[in-house]
């Protein structure tokens, strides 16, 4: 099983696993919000889920916000008693501390890594300092071994799967495409639907998705109840569409047990952390059939 990585578009990416035969399942994790350097960020589950996903030669996909960076000087957002003690150092760019802090720590899983995109801290951190601290990590990571690549706050993700039965009648093997669309997200926590109301929007929205994949809110949840009624010019026949819509959680534990910071202070309801493992496996190399596992990472 190799995976491969086209460019269709600036903001369109096509991830095609080759050469799969029956029963074999392509791994992936898929999470956003991680706010690596902030002081509220659940390291130890992170390490968790990414050791998870390397075990078993998988592949992970982040949709924004992997840093936090509030701290820097004249930042409204945050005090010195919420910075980590470990990147204020003396004759040292609070910045390059934090970057460097985040390529070690993601070094081992480099070659597992197949996309980063932007979140609302990344966009924000370069219109107030004028500095894409995201490209800095992913050159890093790519000079390490890394195939990474970075998308935009929004965008479309591709995923096939291609079989190597009957090449002689199909020259690269049959495959089975499963489209998805991914947004950091917008809006603010949503304490009581939790952003479900987007879910069905965002299906009509972009018809020909199988998954869509929202962040931001910090809210964790799969809804696979959008059904669709398409019709096929071609065949003159009606068939169901399913889209799932995957909220993709976080690892700040931004409420804490309650007792103050500006969460508390905005009324937010704690949220499960984590994010989403998705398994892709192949059922049927004839007809190309693969199913997919959306399981919590918990």
């Amino acid at each position: 099983m190799q995976l491969k990585v086209q460019k269709a578009d600036d903001n369109i990416n096509v991830f095609i696993w080759e050469k799969l035969r029956s029963h074999d399942t392509a791994h992936t994790l898929h999470i956003s919000d991680i706010h690596f350097d902030s002081l509220k960020c659940d390291r130890e589950l992170l390490k968790k889920h990414l050791d998870e996903i390397k075990r078993c030669d998988g592949v992970v996909f982040i949709y924004g916000d992997w840093f936090d960076v509030m701290g820097c000087y004249n930042d409204p957002r945050s005090k010195s008693h919420d910075i980590d003690p470990r990147y204020i150092k003396k004759g040292r760019e609070y910045l390059n501390l934090v970057v460097e802090d985040s390529i070690e720590f993601l070094k081992p899983y480099a070659k597992n890594i197949a996309f980063i995109s932007e979140g609302n801290h990344e966009t924000e951190i370069k219109r107030r300092r004028d500095v894409d601290i995201l490209s800095w990590m992913i050159h890093a990571l790519n000079d390490n071994g890394g195939s990474i690549i970075k998308g935009h706050y929004s965008g479309w993700n591709e995923f096939v799967f291609r079989t190597s039965a009957d090449l002689k009648k199909h020259k690269n093997g049959k495959s089975k495409s499963i489209l998805s669309h991914y947004h950091h997200g917008y809006g603010g926590n949503a304490k009581r639907s939790k952003g479900m109301l987007d879910a069905q929007i965002a299906s009509f929205t972009y018809p020909d998705c199988d998954i869509i994949f929202r962040g931001h809110t910090h809210q964790k949840f799969h809804d696979p109840s959008n059904i669709k009624f398409m019709y096929s010019k071609q065949t003159k026949k009606v068939r169901k569409k399913n889209t799932h819509y995957i909220m993709t959680g976080s690892y700040k534990d931004g409420t804490g047990h309650g007792k103050s910071g500006w969460e508390v202070q905005k009324g937010f309801l704690p949220t499960r952390l984590g994010g989403w493992f998705i398994d892709f496996t192949f059922t049927n190399q004839k007809t190309c059939k693969v199913e997919m596992t959306i399981r919590e990472a918990t």
